[in-house]
């Protein structure tokens, strides 16, 4: 029970959303001074109202009851953070209040943001030593709406969305000091059909880059391409995913790559000393998997394989011959084209994938899952695996950790990567 002494509650406002009995309160927590701000604010909410204190979307897209105690020292009005997604935003910016609200606030409301302290460009990232791959400008939640501006090292590479470029937009100078060359890319709203569109970028201005771009990231080496494709051969969304692979691996971690690519997750992995097998189905991309060990001073042996062929059926030939792995990673498409020409979504099909992938992780392994559909909400997607799971005969799997997005990748609203970890049992 909470001491009413020291603190007093009073309900703003009243919402029922869905389910007849799930009420979303909004209300404002006084304090007199000497209280402290989480223990009481908190614990009257709870005593109260009955109900768990619901967190922000950009916080944990999937479950929305606070990870942490948003509650802070000074007056706001904040009745957008207890809203979802699709209600009216009304938040009071001033300028006691605390950083991580306010941009979030500004960025559901759609202001640009004049300063940097929130844009890759600007942030920590630009004078680390150790990581010079990152994304500059995340469109509208930075500012510049249907703009994405990727750094590798001395070379940009520009996205943006529809038609020919008018504008400079936030193209950074030649002059800079920093930059070489700047390639582009105009892109499509919907991504999904890059590939099949066969869009190539191009260098725009400066000097080109060479076929094969040496980067940093935490001090290990990727090589991305910059004038080839839509992709360059990293995800940079992925960094901290990359970064807990080399934390948790170690020289007897087994780990299975699915829908490798160029196996950047393979190489964070055999950094820590890991074995790894990369599986995708373009050869063009895992032909990048051994010079990408052998820039980290990896050789290329038994310890580390590539599978050309459809990660289906793949999985089932693995499970077949017993295989077993602590690590299975699952990062598909939104949407492609299997060898067999039948035409697989992230959103119909991923329970099917799941329950083929999760036999082949060990008792106590993880199986990591990422998708970066953007319609794909983290509730259906989680929802789907779970099912994997279990008509693959696993109960109990853990959902250990929910990844969040790295900070140079803002978004408005719920995060459209999702990333997800299971322990299975």
């Amino acid at each position: 029970m909470c001491d009413d002494s020291t603190a007093g509650l009073e309900v703003l406002s009243r919402l029922k959303k869905g389910r007849d009995q799930d009420p979303v309160f909004t209300v404002g927590v006084s304090l007199l001074d000497g209280a402290s701000t989480c223990s009481h604010a908190v614990l009257l909410c709870q005593d109260r109202l009955g109900e768990g204190i619901r967190g922000d979307a950009m916080g944990d897209p999937l479950d929305r009851r606070a990870a942490r105690r948003l509650v802070h020292c000074d007056a706001m009005e904040v009745s957008s953070l207890v809203n979802l997604d699709d209600e009216a935003v009304s938040v009071d910016v001033g300028p006691s209040l605390p950083d991580d609200i306010a941009i979030y606030a500004n960025r559901r409301d759609g202001a640009a943001f004049s300063k940097g302290s929130y844009l890759g460009r600007q942030s920590g990232l630009a004078r680390n030593s150790l990581t010079n791959a990152y994304r500059e400008i995340n469109g509208a939640a930075d500012g510049y709406p249907g703009w994405i501006v990727d750094r590798y090292d001395k070379w940009i590479f520009v996205q943006q969305e529809e038609g020919p470029m008018s504008v400079r937009g936030p193209i950074p100078s030649l002059h800079d000091g920093h930059t070489l060359g700047v390639y582009y890319l105009p892109t499509k709203a919907d991504r999904s059909v890059m590939g099949s569109e066969k869009l190539k970028p191009y260098l725009l201005e400066g000097k080109a880059a060479p076929e094969y771009v040496p980067v940093m990231e935490n001090g290990i080496k990727y090589l991305v391409n910059l004038g080839e494709s839509f992709s360059t051969g990293i995800f940079l969304d992925q960094r901290l995913q990359r970064a807990w692979l080399v934390e948790h691996c170690t020289g007897e971690t087994r780990v299975l790559n699915c829908f490798a690519h160029t196996g950047a997750f393979s190489v964070a992995a055999a950094t820590a000393g890991a074995s790894t097998v990369s599986l995708d189905l373009d050869k063009k991309w895992l032909d990048r998997v051994p010079p990408q060990l052998e820039a980290n001073g990896i050789a290329w042996d038994k310890k580390h394989d590539c599978i050309y062929g459809d990660c289906f059926d793949w999985l089932a030939r693995l499970a077949k011959r017993n295989e077993q792995f602590d690590i299975v990673i699952l990062d598909p498409p939104s949407t492609s084209v299997g060898k067999k020409k039948k035409r697989w979504s992230v959103k119909s099909d991923m329970d099917e994938l799941v329950a083929l992938a999760a036999p082949l992780v060990k008792k106590g392994g993880l199986l990591m899952t990422t998708t970066n559909s953007a319609t794909l909400r983290p509730e259906r997607f989680a929802k789907m695996i779970k099912k994997g799971l279990e008509d693959a005969g696993i109960q109990n799997a853990k959902l250990e950790r929910l990844s969040p997005m790295p900070s140079d990748f803002p978004s408005i609203g719920t995060q459209h990567v999702t990333n997800l970890s299971w322990r299975i049992p």
